[in-house]
């Protein structure tokens, strides 16, 4: 194909996403958000069943996100369930915490997360109330791939944040995790990590993390070790 002919496929391609019916012009209920820097992450996720509006037409953005709220989040984004336990009877969630009864609005997914070691949570109290900070995000998001087995191809690069140092091992991985796949990457040479998250941060944390599973790939499955031949003594 010749470079014009390449050109002028290229054009018609974008003219045809530009007047796609709906394209650009997603609707919410919520008259809080026309002023918000993540409006269309809002939008997004609204769409997508992921995130609710939080009554009255409102979605308060600049809420703080709390623990039950980003479970819920995490089930819908991820699609996690606990199908895989192969359980003799039906899980409640007074079995895994002691603050948390079995029929609110965030039992179950409060279970799916537990059962898919999601958060680390010592002891038998969920918190449910609790607000989450930023590390806590990048470390369930980074689970929950674990979770669904998924693999990100992505150009390997440390993150230069100078408040890492103090961090676990194991939590500066889930931050370069996030880093590299652009899902939590800020200006300036701080990630904050125990900044708490609002609801309009985590809508666009939540909107990136959908671009990364529409690229990520499941982990190979490992095989089944050799037996050794049996010895003829």
């Amino acid at each position: 194909m010749s470079k014009m002919k390449r050109t002028l496929c290229s054009v018609v391609l974008a003219a045809t996403i530009l007047i796609a019916p709906g394209a650009g012009f997603a609707q919410t209920p919520f008259d809080d958000i026309q002023s918000s820097q993540a409006l269309a992450d809002i939008e997004a996720v609204h769409e997508k069943g992921i995130m609710l509006g939080t009554g009255d037409n409102k979605f308060n953005p600049d809420d703080i996100v709390d623990r039950a709220q980003l479970a819920v989040c995490l089930v819908r984004t991820f699609d996690l369930n606990y199908d895989y336990l192969k359980l003799i009877k039906a899980p409640v969630t007074s079995d895994l915490y002691d603050d948390v009864e079995n029929n609110l609005w965030y039992s179950k997914d409060s279970m799916i997360i537990g059962h898919n070691n999601i958060f680390d949570i010592a002891g038998r109290e969920f918190k449910p109330q609790e607000a989450v900070t930023r590390m806590e995000v990048a470390s369930a998001i980074a689970d929950s791939f674990a979770a669904k087995k998924l693999s990100v191809i992505t150009t390997l690069m440390w993150p230069n944040y100078a408040d890492m140092t103090n961090l676990t091992q194991e939590q500066q991985s889930d931050i370069s995790f996030m880093f590299n796949t652009s899902i939590m990457r800020y200006e300036g040479n701080e990630f904050k990590p125990n900044e708490k998250i609002t609801r309009a941060e985590l809508a666009t944390i939540l909107n990136r993390t959908l671009k990364t599973l529409a690229v990520a790939t499941p982990l190979p499955e490992a095989e089944p070790a050799e037996s050794s031949p049996a010895s003829n003594n």
